[in-house]
């Protein structure tokens, strides 16, 4: 994996058109509008404008020079192996957290070579950081979705004692689902699913981010890696940080931002990043949510909506969702108040694999358990059309941010599925 400095500068040279050497990491505290914020600031040896990104949260720990910074070292990881640069980290690494980014390095190397190249990690000291706690402690990762919401009810409800995780809080992220631009919805999606987590007994914690508006990382690729970020910067106080799996180990798709081969080595000295619900299929978890009355009201999977604090009711996931509890034998729930629309399956965007995967399980659920309803022969007749073409897919969000912001996205959208939907007929 070592590798000369002179020479990756030089097979990035043609990419980057400078001269710079190595990519320096350094992470410095200040004040924000909600409590401490961490900055992590990125720049290269020949100078130029420096890169920052924030975590902020009022719960987070002050920075002191024993902090290791494994977190913010996860955040911005595929980045330096994009511009296959040496990074040098200023503050500490623990050691175990600098053996699992050797092994991350080599998976997405060898999962997308085109993209990715192992390179140097130099931290300025390498600790053995050992916790002195009597209790452990667990903290998961919470955005009101399907995984999340599963994972909170089996470590509090579900599973007997003696298997569950000491679950007591959840981190919610704004930057993420819900972009900064809008912190109103953000309000209302903590609002909606307090009432869930209060019955819990979970306390729920919230930070700001701008890692992904960041853009400078492939999201499908880097989700987790930003996820995990946000809950080492909880470190101090947790043992573990659960994050909710997508997808059962019968049906993954690599390369992937999640997965229960990768996720484990995003683990550090202080905190254990754990996998959790990989041996349940979506339907099996909605299976278990359905006999929440609770959690069937607050759920929240939508991300493609105007208003994000709530579901649209018609983008793919949505759609997935509400057929999730149809084939379970279920009404759709109140949180898709405008129920599911033969349409909406006609005009699914299906981006990558692992979505056709997840609405072709739902299909063979229905055909083994012989459901003839309409949904079902719209789903069939969909999942016969190719995936839909997502090579411009960063213009096209480009373009409906300018949209949003100059009042013009919803009519557009509203002739255009108008225009489908005709089309369909």
């Amino acid at each position: 994996m070592a590798r000369a400095d002179e020479d990756a500068g030089a097979a990035r040279g043609s990419i980057n058109q400078v001269q710079a050497q190595r990519l320096h990491l350094e992470v410095n505290e200040t004040l924000g509008e909600l409590g401490l914020r961490r900055v992590t600031q990125l720049a290269t040896d020949n100078g130029g404008v420096p890169v920052d990104i924030f975590h902020e949260s009022p719960l987070m720990p002050p920075l002191e020079n024993k902090t290791v910074l494994d977190g913010h070292v996860l955040c911005h990881l595929l980045y330096a192996m994009q511009m296959g640069l040496p990074l040098v980290v200023h503050g500490t690494l623990s050691r175990h957290m600098l053996r699992n980014l050797d092994e991350l390095q080599r998976c997405w190397s060898r999962w997308r070579p085109e993209r990715y190249r192992n390179i140097d990690i130099i931290p300025d000291k390498v600790a053995d950081v050992r916790r002195v706690q009597a209790t452990p402690r667990a903290i998961s990762a919470f955005s009101g979705g399907v995984d999340g919401m599963f994972t909170a009810l089996c470590q509090r409800r579900l599973f007997p004692e003696s298997r569950r995780f000491p679950l007591t809080d959840v981190l919610l992220v704004h930057g993420f689902d819900v972009e900064l631009k809008n912190p109103q919805y953000f309000n209302q999606l903590e609002m909606r699913v307090r009432p869930f987590l209060d019955d819990l007994g979970l306390q729920l914690r919230t930070m700001k981010t701008n890692s992904k508006d960041w853009q400078r990382q492939h999201w499908e690729d880097s989700f987790m890696l930003e996820l995990a970020a946000c809950l080492h910067m909880f470190s101090d106080e947790f043992d573990y940080a659960l994050v909710g799996g997508a997808s059962a180990y019968d049906d993954l798709h690599l390369p992937w931002g999640s997965s229960p081969v990768a996720d484990h080595l995003m683990s550090g000295d202080l905190m254990q990043v754990v996998h959790d619900g990989a041996g349940f299929s979506r339907t099996d978890k909605i299976s278990d949510i359905a006999r929440y009355p609770l959690a069937c009201k607050v759920v929240k999977v939508c991300w493609a909506g105007d208003d994000q604090s709530t579901n649209c009711g018609h983008c793919e996931k949505c759609v997935r969702t509400m057929m999730n509890f149809l084939v379970l034998g279920h009404a759709v729930p109140e949180c898709f108040p405008h129920g599911l629309a033969i349409r909406d399956i006609s005009l699914m965007t299906i981006y990558n694999a692992s979505q056709k995967a997840e609405l072709a399980s739902i299909l063979n659920y229905a055909e083994r358990r012989h459901i003839n309803a309409d949904w079902v022969k719209a789903l069939k007749n969909r999942l016969k059309q190719p995936l839909t073409n997502d090579r411009h897919s960063i213009y096209r969000r480009a373009a409906s941010r300018i949209l949003s912001a100059i009042g013009l996205k919803a009519p557009l959208k509203k002739y255009y599925e108008q225009r489908q939907a005709l089309k369909a007929r």
